[in-house]
């Protein structure tokens, strides 16, 4: 049976201490069928030493101690073999001096504490225990906000488990209770050190793709700039005063200020895409340090990936806080690095409206080192430097970390700036509160994912209100015999046909590009177009169209059918100077660099058929010609385009929004042939024209929205394709379909590389699906348990158990068959 416990002293014997408290060694624990304890054994003082007064917690009144004797026991130590608590009753003092230790006071309570007051019976056992304090310990505890009393309770309420040896190998215990460890010697009574429990967060793991992914991201921040959606530069205080420990759930300010920056902002944004991390690609990052001087971490702009989330988590406890926090030549390299960016960019023949967004997250614990009236002006001329050329573009979130009193009134000032001057600004004071923290990242990273929907919506914000034609689709289904509405046209004496071809050659020499050319069929003189179109796109309505042959027996069809296709809007000049020729200058650059892709697939061993049987499929755009109608009563002109009508199951390959068939459920349409690099799809080459296009005119252009058929009854597969857009960087603009910078980033945030890519030599973009796993919320853990979100396991490097280097390994290096891009010409 377990041993109660005596009762502690009655409050009418209370007085002051005359003698110091001497430690009473915790007996072994006792069998069952043991008698009760003896009492302990008396240990004799040392009279060396002086006992160290400390002042209490709360800055009140000093702990009662004074010189003694001899010590003599005066109450019993019982242990509890149940429960498996020591615990020690103060005993009355005599004299002995004690080696710098204070002895606790059971009556002292403390306004930090964040146990219950003791005020029950339970609660007066708590404050029973006596800790004798160092100085050491004394020093921790008034740093990390612990009082006495938590101490009480972590002894009485804690896990107890063997802790580190001291640095002589002696023995140590290690209580663990809400939040709070504390560590004691051999005997349980004298304090080592104390610190509040930190909040643990996982490092994701890391695959050899994802790193591969990360490199090849980081040449395209490098490379390719323009296709980034945005950069985030942060400022983050790392001064002297950024080594405390105030933060509920951290060792230091810096901990905490990385932690929450990690978990909410990086982790927050990379949650929010889909299983493939689509509608992210390359978002980047550039990491200041504050101190003396501002200080990039990074060599150059780093991807907003899993990658960088670990780094964040590392980041505190390779760097330091040290020394003064000057804004000034923080802000100041943020602003050269800033200017430098977008400078480049518009130099490169970026639109204003297609540059990404700029952002600036400064984040400190009080006011600048650099406070002086000039050095506060000098900050309002750099920011009002930084925000003019962008304005709008350009977003400022201050956060300040600390107790309610510190003075932000510098970070107030140089969010009003920033508003003033045409940028978005706020302020949010996070106090020592990780929730706040946290909020405040996740409210950036909300701002930043809406800033991204605007530069990849589907919508274009410059093009105006369109009026649609009102029309009837045509029936679908049995119309097996059934009459169409139709309109026909003659040549005759009130109308005049006239068919002509595209000349992409006299356009570039500023000449008429339109030639004449007969109609189709031997012996037509008129047209038919059905009323009722059987398709419809973003700009345009088909319809069946036929070649008619007009005589005294009537009208006849001759020919095959054709497709015709004229505006979906109204009020539409439908002249084939107006309206045509930007289509059909788009079909036909786009066939040209089809026949250019195809002989790049030809001289490309990799992707040699491995059979003799067959070779890879061609791509072949179709050539349409321009039928115009003139009503020779009032020289009104209308004109249709018109083209093959393709046989077979009409596809969608991908298109200028983003969307890329197959790229985030996996499923082809088409069969599979081998090749000597391995099994494909064939339709990867539909998509990896796409790519090689963008590759082959020095990214200055891409063609997408590739629809058509796959035509097998020929000797050899041919995708038979049509109405093609093509999104262009620099140079001239191809019609309303190019949606410029923002086709390109769309499409590159999509696309995965695969073996045709690959064969061909391109720079991988982004690699082939399922190559990453699963997103998941990496994981925080408090005081070694999983939180919410689980976690991703680390290994033993910390990083997810990686074994390879950044880089080690790439998708497809610089191997496969390059093509001379020098005569292109659009």
């Amino acid at each position: 049976m377990a041993l109660s416990s005596p009762s502690p002293p009655s409050s009418d014997r209370k007085r002051p201490f005359e003698e110091a408290a001497k430690g009473c060694v915790p007996l072994n624990a006792p069998s069952l069928s043991s008698p009760p304890c003896k009492k302990a054994a008396r240990q004799p003082a040392e009279k060396s030493d002086a006992i160290v007064d400390l002042l209490d917690d709360e800055g009140g009144s000093d702990d009662e101690v004074e010189f003694v004797g001899e010590a003599k026991p005066q109450k019993k130590v019982r242990f509890h073999e149940i429960e498996h608590e020591v615990k020690y009753f103060k005993r009355y003092p005599v004299e002995g001096p004690s080696p710098s230790l204070s002895a606790i006071d059971e009556e002292e309570t403390s306004a930090h504490s964040s146990s219950v007051h003791p005020s029950s019976e339970h609660s007066r056992a708590t404050a029973d225990f006596t800790i004798l304090s160092s100085n050491h310990g004394r020093a921790r505890r008034q740093l990390r906000r612990i009082s006495k009393h938590d101490l009480r309770a972590a002894i009485k309420h804690g896990v107890k488990t063997p802790a580190h040896p001291g640095r002589v190998g002696e023995r140590r215990w290690k209580f663990v209770h809400n939040g709070l460890v504390y560590i004691t010697d051999e005997t349980c009574r004298h304090e080592i050190t104390s610190y509040r429990e930190e909040v643990r967060i996982d490092p994701y793991p890391v695959s050899l793709q994802m790193e591969e992914r990360h490199v090849e991201t980081k040449r395209i921040l490098k490379e390719e700039p323009y296709l980034a959606t945005g950069h985030t530069y942060i400022i983050m205080d790392q001064s002297g005063s950024m080594r405390d420990s105030d933060v509920d759930g951290f060792v230091s300010r810096s901990h905490a200020a990385y932690g929450t920056l990690a978990l909410e902002f990086i982790a927050e944004q990379l949650n929010q895409r889909g299983p493939n991390q689509d509608d992210l690609f390359a978002e980047s990052v550039t990491l200041v340090e504050m101190r003396d001087e501002g200080r990039a971490v990074f060599d150059q702009p780093q991807p907003l990936d899993w990658i960088l989330f670990n780094r964040l988590l590392q980041r505190p406890n390779i760097a330091r806080p040290s020394s003064h926090g000057n804004y000034n030549e923080s802000i100041q390299l943020v602003a050269k690095m800033m200017m430098r960016e977008y400078n480049a960019l518009l130099k490169d023949g970026a639109d204003p409206e297609d540059l990404p967004f700029f952002s600036l997250v400064f984040l400190s614990d009080g006011r600048p080192s650099d406070f002086r009236t000039l050095e506060s002006e000098r900050r309002t001329e750099i920011l009002k430097t930084l925000v003019g050329p962008v304005k709008e573009r350009f977003s400022f979130y201050a956060m300040g970390i600390g107790a309610r009193d510190t003075e932000f009134g510098a970070l107030q000032s140089m969010v009003n700036t920033v508003a003033e001057n045409g940028g978005t600004a706020q302020f949010v004071h996070a106090g020592v509160s990780t929730v706040k923290l946290s909020e405040t990242f996740s409210n950036i990273s909300s701002t930043l994912t809406s800033h991204r929907t605007t530069l990849l919506g589907d919508e274009d914000a410059n093009r105006s209100e369109k009026v649609k034609k009102d029309f009837t689709m045509r029936r679908t289904g049995n119309v097996v015999g059934l009459k169409m509405p139709s309109q026909f046209f003659v040549n005759g004496d009130q109308h005049s046909i006239t068919r002509y071809r595209f000349n992409k050659g006299l356009l570039r020499r500023n000449a008429d590009p339109w030639i004449d050319a007969k109609l189709a069929n031997h012996g037509a003189n008129g047209i038919e177009v059905e009323t009722e179109p059987f398709g419809r796109g973003a700009e345009r309505l088909a319809y069946r169209f036929h070649e008619i042959k007009k005589d005294g027996a009537g009208c006849k069809r001759v020919g095959k059918t054709m497709v015709a296709k004229d505006s979906l809007h109204l009020n539409e000049n439908e002249t084939k100077e107006s309206f045509h020729q930007d289509f059909c200058h788009i079909q036909r650059t786009a066939y040209d660099l089809a026949e250019s892709f195809n002989s790049a697939v030809r001289l490309a061993p990799p992707l040699r058929s491995a059979t003799e049987e067959t070779k890879p499929p061609t791509l072949r755009f179709m050539l349409p010609h321009v039928y115009t109608i003139k009503d020779k009563g009032t020289d009104e002109e209308k004109g249709y385009l018109v083209e093959k009508m393709l046989p077979g199951k009409f596809l969608k390959f991908n298109s200028n929004n983003g969307y890329v068939r197959g790229a985030k459920d996996g499923v082809h349409s088409t069969r599979t042939m081998e090749l000597v690099s391995g099994k494909v799809h064939l339709e990867e080459f539909v998509q990896a024209f796409s790519h090689w296009v963008y590759e082959h005119t020095d990214h200055k252009m891409i063609v997408v929205d590739l629809q058509g058929v796959l035509n097998e009854e020929g000797r050899y597969p041919e995708f038979q394709l049509t109405d093609p857009a093509i999104c262009t960087r620099l140079g001239e603009r191809f019609g309303k379909t190019d949606m410029r910078l923002r086709g390109i980033r769309r499409f590159c945030t999509t696309h995965r590389c695969g073996t045709v890519c690959k064969g061909l030599g391109l720079k991988c973009i982004t690699t082939t699906p399922g190559a990453e796993p699963d997103n998941r919320t990496a994981g925080f853990h408090f005081g070694g348990r999983a939180g919410k979100g689980g976690g991703g396991g680390s290994g033993r490097n910390g990083s997810g158990g990686r074994a390879h280097q950044p880089g080690a390994a790439r998708a497809n290096g610089n191997l496969g068959w390059c093509i001379d891009r020098s005569g292109y010409k659009s």
